[in-house]
């Protein structure tokens, strides 16, 4: 069967300034507010909104809710409406027939008279003074339409992570949240491409000029987009209110439905603007709102009571941050909490970015570590947390200044997580100054599983630590006939891992034209190996994901690492979990892997071209003696070393 969509016709853009605003009227009062909610199901989570903004009401002179009931099913719900309507506290439009979504407030603003309005989902919780300030900073901010608070589920305005559907936070945490956002964000703006639907406020002046919700959007989702958008195009701004913050569940409205209703309103949405997703990317790249969440970070933090502060892993790659986040789930394990500090460049700063791995704040603070003032001010918010203990991982990528102030300031552990700025000692290129230092400084030296373990014992004679977490079981595969599929695991998206994928697919299709390489991972130039006949690019993989993957792909054999290794990095393990058979390097005379007829070890140290070589020979050894799809023939046999 195939839908049809009747698409409305362009609008020609309306570039006319719009009209500034008094910030009140004659007798001195703000302009009225009507605050209208839809509701339909749920009656927990609309007695909980509607509660909450009676509470708001309160203290938001002049203003009113109007709630909408769309036909609701639930007597429960009835009651409720009727009973709150019958003590004057909500004025209630009750709907024969269920209208939908905008039916159903297109209805209330039909009925609304004066003054500005905010559309209200039944599933968000609204703190006090939430109203009182949002209505203030929209006067105090010219040109303005529409306008959204920061939310846990915002899409753009989401908190600690944007454009996420993060937690809702306890009641008493949205209100505490609002608080310290009104603190640390007073008086600030922020234009977004559009405002979104769950809370948005919306000015008489906007509302006059684009009048009312588009039916073009069947059953919600994307109306309040095209709203904001009808807006910007006669002269109004869309803007965040990131001094503000109010609960949003999410989803409820249609739960499993929402993705088949999105993309079908997506394509009402594109038809209609055609610049919109290009402006979407680049506020996305931007991110023009992450200050604001930092600043709200400082403020929640500040405001922790911790009886033990966090364990601080500080590291220097993207690698290196999963091994962080792996070191803080066997904290959590032991009832501790880790928080990651990844160093990382952008032109000429190095910024030192905070996470927690569970998806609380912080998320967004960065700090410039390469001038002094960035360097103290991570001293300072370091020993403002109270930290337990500090771990350091991957020394060698993080700015020396740093890192000896760091180390003036706190003891530290000093995780081994790959060999970069150790091999120069190991194998006599010249003893780095940091390093033995760093060694002789530590409070510890320690390894997560056996392989970073056995290198730092065997070849760095170091008395190792070794931090362990339990194992995944083994999932092993059966074996599966016809052409080899090689599954290369990339850690660091660099030039070495590009050009090493680039020669093997050149020389596999050289060998044997029905080998595949599956790339798992995100590489430099993802399109351009994809261009290839024999490579396949995952993009971005989870340890979830690795299951999934092997068995989707037929991989029959696995690369671990192209000359740099990440010990302790959960894909490896799990990788490593499948019982497949493994190219990897031999960093310590025992690895814990050694022992297998099917691997491949390569020694450190090996050259490109020997290591890709000796790959190539791997991977079709066990294709030597198939049969040819097409030609019906065998192929012919490759010897020790591709020519």
């Amino acid at each position: 069967m195939i839908a049809s969509v009747q698409l409305p016709a362009n609008r020609v853009p309306d570039h006319r300034s719009a009209p500034r605003r008094p910030a009140r009227l004659r007798n001195g009062e703000p302009p009225p507010l009507t605050i209208i909610i839809p509701v339909y199901g749920d009656l927990a989570a609309t007695r909980a909104c509607i509660d909450s903004a009676l509470n708001a009401l309160a203290c938001t002179p002049g203003s009113t809710i109007v709630v909408v009931d769309d036909a609701s099913p639930e007597p429960d719900i009835k009651r409720l409406l009727n009973e709150l309507a019958a003590e004057f506290r909500i004025r209630l439009l009750t709907n024969e027939h269920n209208l939908g979504f905008v039916g159903a407030v297109n209805r209330a603003l039909g009925e609304t008279g004066a003054g500005d309005v905010v559309l209200l989902n039944s599933d968000t919780i609204v703190p006090k003074y939430a109203l009182q300030r949002l209505r203030s900073a929209v006067q105090s901010t010219p040109r303005v339409g529409t306008a959204t608070p920061l939310s846990n589920n915002g899409e753009y305005t989401s908190f600690p992570i944007p454009n996420r559907s993060n937690p809702l936070p306890a009641a008493d945490e949205i209100e505490l949240l609002d608080e310290l956002a009104g603190r640390a964000n007073s008086g600030i703006a922020i234009d977004i491409p559009n405002g979104i639907g769950f809370c948005l406020y919306i000015t008489r002046e906007c509302l006059d000029a684009v009048r009312e919700l588009s039916d073009d959007f069947y059953r919600g989702y994307l109306e309040d987009v095209d709203f904001c958008l009808r807006a910007a195009e006669a002269g109004f701004r869309n803007v965040c209110i990131p001094s503000v913050f109010v609960g949003h569940e999410g989803s409820r409205s249609f739960l499993g439905e929402k993705r088949s209703l999105v993309m079908r309103n997506l394509r009402v949405l594109e038809h209609r603007y055609r610049r919109y997703a290009t402006e979407c990317a680049a506020f996305l790249l931007a991110d023009p709102l992450r200050d604001c969440r930092a600043a709200l970070e400082l403020k929640l933090l500040t405001n922790q009571q911790v009886a033990a502060g966090p364990t601080v892993i500080l590291c220097g790659s993207s690698a290196g941050h999963a091994i962080a986040v792996r070191r803080c789930r066997q904290l959590a394990a032991e009832g501790q909490h880790g928080l990651v500090v990844q160093i990382r460049s952008e032109g000429h700063r190095q910024l030192a970015a905070m996470f927690d791995p569970d998806g609380g704040a912080p998320q967004s603070i960065a700090l410039d570590v390469a001038t002094p003032e960035g360097r103290e001010a991570l001293l300072r918010f370091l020993a403002d947390l109270g930290i337990r203990s500090l771990e350091i991982a991957e020394p060698n990528r993080i700015p020396g200044a740093c890192l000896a102030q760091l180390t003036q300031h706190f003891g530290y552990d000093l995780l081994i997580t790959d060999t970069a700025l150790a091999m120069r000692t190991a194998f006599g290129s010249g003893v780095h100054p940091d390093w033995t230092s760093l060694v002789a400084g530590a409070r510890r030296v320690t390894a997560i599983g056996d392989d970073g373990t056995a290198f730092s014992e065997a070849v760095l004679g170091l008395q190792v630590v070794r931090l362990s977490d339990p194992s995944a079981p083994p999932a092993l595969y059966p074996a599966v006939s016809g052409p080899a599929r090689l599954g290369l695991l990339v850690l660091h998206a660099n030039a070495t891992e590009f050009r090493f994928i680039r020669a093997l697919s050149d020389q596999l299709a050289d060998a044997d034209e029905d080998v595949e390489i599956i790339v798992l991972g995100s590489t430099l130039d993802d399109l351009k190996l994809m261009q290839r006949t024999n490579v396949i690019v995952t993009g971005d993989i989870a340890v979830d994901d690795v299951a999934t993957l092997v068995e989707a792909h037929g991989i029959t054999k696995l690369v671990l690492d192209i000359g740099e290794p990440a010990f302790g990095h959960p894909l490896v393990e799990a990788l490593l979990a499948t019982g497949l058979p493994i190219a990897a390097t031999e960093w310590s005379p025992t690895p814990p892997w050694r022992g297998r007829s099917t691997d491949l070890k390569l020694q450190p140290g090996l050259d490109g071209d020997a290591t890709v070589a000796a790959v190539c020979d791997w991977v079709v050894e066990d294709v030597l003696l198939q049969p040819d799809r097409r030609s019906g023939r065998h192929r012919r046999q490759v010897g020790a070393r591709l020519p």
